[in-house]
C-alpha cells in the first residue's frame, strides 16, 4: 500500500456517523460541505414519502454522500491508490448527490415532462460542478474528470477527457459505495434486517480486474455478494415499493405536476434547462428549492388542488388499493402486454371517466423490480485468476421480473369496488379476476 505525503491530508476533521463511526474529511471536502450547494441536501429526505410507513426514514442525502464517500476511500485503499487518484474518487463520490431535487427521484418525473427529454440527477450534478463558482473552484482542475466519472455512461463528453473506468465502478456500477452505503443506512434508520450485509467481507475481498479497468471480487467473497444482491432485492420488496410509501409518492408527484402546469405555484420556465453550455438560469432557480420549500409553497396556495392533495400525504390520508396484481401470476399476454405498455395517464383518465371519481383521487402504478437486480458482467468475480461474470457461479438468479399493477383510490369501498371494476373492464377481464384482497377488505365505510 502506497505511503501517503501528508498521513493528516484525509483527517482534517472527524465527523461521527452511526454506522462507520468515525468519517475523515479533508479540508477540501470540508469547504465543499460547507457550501449552501452542498448544504442544501440535509434538507431532501433519502427516501422520500417512506417516513408515511416507517417514521425513522428520515434521514437525508447529506449523511449519505458522507457515507458512501467513507466506503470509497474504504475501496480506495484496499484497490492501492495513491493520493491524487483517492482524492479524485473520493471528491466523485461526495459530489454524486449534489444535484438531487426535493424528495430525490421524483422531481425527476416533472423535469423529463417538462423539457420533454429524459436526464437525471448525475446531470444536474455534472452543471453544478462545472457552472457553481463555489464547487468548481474548490474542485479545481479536477473538475473534468469528476465530470467524466459521474457521466460514466453518457454519449456526450466533448469537452471532457477521458477517464479511468475503474475509478467509475467505484462510484457507479452494480458494486459501488454508493449501494453499499444505502442499502445498510436505509436498513438501519428503518428498523429493518433486509439490507444488511458483510461490508467488511466485501471490502477485503475486493480486487482490481488483471487489465485494472474494473472493480471485480475474489471468489472468497462470492457468498457476501450474494447477501448484498439478495438484501438490495428484498429492500425493493419490502420497503421502496411499498404500497404506502407508493401511493404517497404518487400523490405528491399529482400534486407537484399541478403546481407546475395548471396553477403556477412553481415556476415552470425556471424548471426549463438550456440547450446552451450555460445552465445559470436553471440552477439558480433549482438550487433554492428542497423537500420543505416545495410543501411551503404548495401549502401556502391553501384553495389550491396542489395543496389539498399535499394536506392528505401530511396528515396521512393516503388513497388506498383498490387493485393489486402480480403480473407474475398473470397467463394472458395480452392483458399483460396492455399494462405493461398503457399509459398511466390515460388509464387514470379512463378511470375517471367511467366511475365519476376525480383524477386527482387515482393513481395507476406500474411496481417493477428486476430479480436478475444487475445487468449481464455488472459484477465480477476473479475466478482463476480470470473475472467472469456473478451470475455464472451463482446458484441464485433470476431472468425474471416482478412486476405489480397497482391502482389507488379513495378510502371508500364503493368507490374501490368501482374503481376494480373499471380496470378490469379496461384490461377486458372479468373482476373477479383481480385479487380483492388489497385494498378492498381492509376499508371501513366512513
Amino acid at each position: 500500500m502506497p505511503v501517503f505525503k501528508d498521513k493528516k491530508y484525509f483527517r482534517h476533521k472527524s465527523i461521527r456517523d452511526p454506522l462507520y463511526g468515525f468519517i475523515d474529511i479533508s479540508k477540501k471536502e470540508m469547504c465543499v460541505m460547507d457550501s449552501n450547494v452542498f448544504r442544501r441536501l440535509q434538507d431532501i429526505k433519502q427516501l422520500s414519502h417512506a417516513y408515511v410507513v416507517y417514521p425513522s426514514a428520515i434521514h437525508t442525502r447529506f449523511e449519505h454522500s458522507l457515507g458512501a464517500l467513507h466506503i470509497a476511500d474504504r475501496m480506495c485503499q484496499q484497490l492501492e491508490f495513491n493520493d491524487d487518484r483517492r482524492e479524485l474518487v473520493r471528491l466523485s463520490m461526495l459530489l454524486h448527490d449534489i444535484g438531487h431535487g426535493p424528495f430525490s427521484h421524483l422531481f425527476e418525473d416533472v423535469l423529463n415532462r417538462i423539457n420533454q427529454k429524459k436526464f437525471n440527477h448525475e446531470d444536474i450534478s455534472c452543471w453544478i460542478i462545472k457552472e457553481i463558482p463555489v464547487i468548481s473552484s474548490l474542485v479545481g482542475n479536477k473538475a473534468k474528470q469528476i465530470i467524466n466519472i459521474l457521466q460514466k455512461n453518457d454519449k456526450d463528453r466533448n469537452w471532457i477527457q477521458s477517464g479511468n473506468p475503474l475509478n467509475s465502478d467505484i462510484v457507479s456500477s452494480g458494486l459501488d459505495a454508493d449501494k453499499l452505503d444505502y442499502l445498510r443506512r436505509d436498513s438501519y434508520h428503518i428498523g429493518v434486517a433486509y439490507g444488511q450485509f458483510d461490508l467488511e467481507r466485501i471490502i477485503t475481498t475486493l480486487r482490481k480486474t488483471p487489465n485494472e479497468t474494473r472493480v471485480c471480487l475474489d471468489a472468497r467473497g462470492k457468498d457476501s455478494i450474494e447477501n448484498y444482491r439478495l438484501g438490495r432485492y428484498l429492500m425493493h420488496a419490502q420497503v421502496y415499493e411499498h404500497h404506502a410509501r407508493i401511493a404517497a409518492d404518487r400523490m405528491f408527484l399529482k400534486a407537484l405536476h399541478l403546481a407546475v402546469d395548471k396553477e403556477k405555484i412553481l415556476d415552470r420556465n425556471a424548471l426549463r434547462t438550456s440547450n446552451n453550455s450555460s445552465h445559470k438560469r436553471f440552477l439558480d432557480y433549482y438550487l433554492k428549492l428542497d423537500d420543505r420549500k416545495i410543501y411551503d409553497q404548495i401549502l401556502d396556495k391553501r384553495n389550491s388542488d396542489a395543496a389539498k392533495i399535499l394536506r392528505a400525504v401530511r396528515e396521512r390520508r393516503l388513497l388506498k388499493r383498490a387493485c393489486d396484481y402480480s403480473l407474475l401470476s398473470m397467463v394472458d399476454s395480452e392483458v399483460s402486454d396492455k399494462i405493461v405498455h398503457g399509459d398511466p395517464h390515460q388509464i387514470e383518465e379512463e378511470i375517471a371517466k367511467n366511475t365519476g371519481i376525480d383524477m386527482n383521487e387515482i393513481v395507476v402504478y406500474l411496481s417493477t423490480i428486476n430479480i436478475k437486480l444487475y445487468d449481464r458482467r455488472d459484477i465480477l468475480i476473479l475466478w482463476r485468476g480470470s473475472p467472469i461474470d456473478l451470475n455464472a457461479l451463482s446458484p441464485i438468479k433470476s431472468d425474471s421480473v416482478a412486476k405489480r399493477f397497482l391502482v389507488f383510490g379513495p378510502s371508500n369501498r364503493d368507490k374501490l369496488k368501482n374503481i376494480r371494476k373499471s380496470v378490469a373492464d379496461y384490461l377486458g377481464i372479468a373482476a373477479s379476476d383481480l385479487d380483492p384482497s388489497y385494498g378492498i377488505r381492509r376499508v371501513k365505510k366512513p
